[in-house]
Parts: structure tokens; C-alpha cells; sequence
């Protein structure tokens, strides 16, 4: 019966980590979309959201056979890593200084939103994707 129930917690628990992920994952790509200037053709906020997905699937699949708790670290850093790195890759390219790139993606291109948003979203969705397997220090009675 205990184990019955914990199922269906899993399953409710998994089903929250859904659906605040494609929230947040929603939230990063209105934010990213509102916040794209085209007359200066700055999309930031898009960009950060596509290399994050690129880190996150391509990592992901490295490590998808891992246990849970041992991948879960290491999509959380693909995430926040993709999602920076356009702006790193861009300061450089452009030859400005980090710190006044950063600035300048947070209060304008929409970084603010699509910075925190999509790290959350997909450790949620990592979560909602991957099941819990109990080892044998979790099913002691």
C-alpha cells in the first residue's frame, strides 16, 4: 500500500515539474520575443534560450543514463552555461568589455527574464522527464 502511494506521489510531483517548466520555459520565450530589438538586430533573449537548449539537449544526452540525482547537476550548469555564453561569445565579438555587455543584455535584451527563467525550466522539465529509481538505502524499511 506505501508503495502504491508513493507512486502517485512521484507521479503528481513529476507532473508539477512539468508544468512549471513549461511555464518558465514559456515565460523565457515571450520575455525573449518582447524583448528583441530588430532595428538593431539584438535578439539576446532568444539567442540565450537557443544555446541553452542546444547545451541542455546535447548534454542530456550524454548523460541520460545516469541516475537522476547524478545528472541533475550537470543540466543545471549546460543550462546556466548555454544561456550565457551567446553574451560572452558576443562581447567578445564585438570587442566590448563583458561587464558593459552583461549590463547592457540585462536592462535591454531581455536577459533579466530569460537569464533565471530557463535554468529553472529545465531543471523542472529534467525532473518531470527523468523517474526517481529508489536505490537500496531508499526502499529500507
Amino acid at each position: 500500500m506505501s508503495r502504491d502511494v508513493a507512486l502517485v506521489g512521484r507521479r503528481t510531483g513529476r507532473r508539477i515539474a512539468l508544468a512549471i517548466a513549461v511555464v518558465a520555459l514559456g515565460t523565457a520565450a515571450v520575455g525573449g520575443w518582447r524583448a528583441r530589438m530588430p532595428e538593431l538586430r539584438v535578439y539576446d533573449g532568444l539567442w540565450m534560450l537557443l544555446w541553452a537548449t542546444v547545451a541542455v539537449g546535447l548534454t542530456g544526452a550524454l548523460v541520460w543514463h545516469w541516475p537522476r540525482e547524478r545528472s541533475l547537476p550537470i543540466i543545471a550548469t549546460a543550462a546556466i552555461a548555454g544561456c550565457w555564453l551567446p553574451i560572452v561569445v558576443s562581447a567578445s565579438t564585438h570587442r566590448m568589455p563583458l561587464t558593459a555587455r552583461l549590463r547592457g543584455s540585462w536592462l535591454l535584451g531581455g536577459a533579466d527574464v530569460v537569464g533565471i527563467t530557463v535554468p529553472i525550466g529545465f531543471v523542472c522539465l529534467w525532473l518531470a522527464l527523468r523517474e526517481h529509481r529508489p536505490t537500496a538505502v531508499d526502499s529500507s524499511p
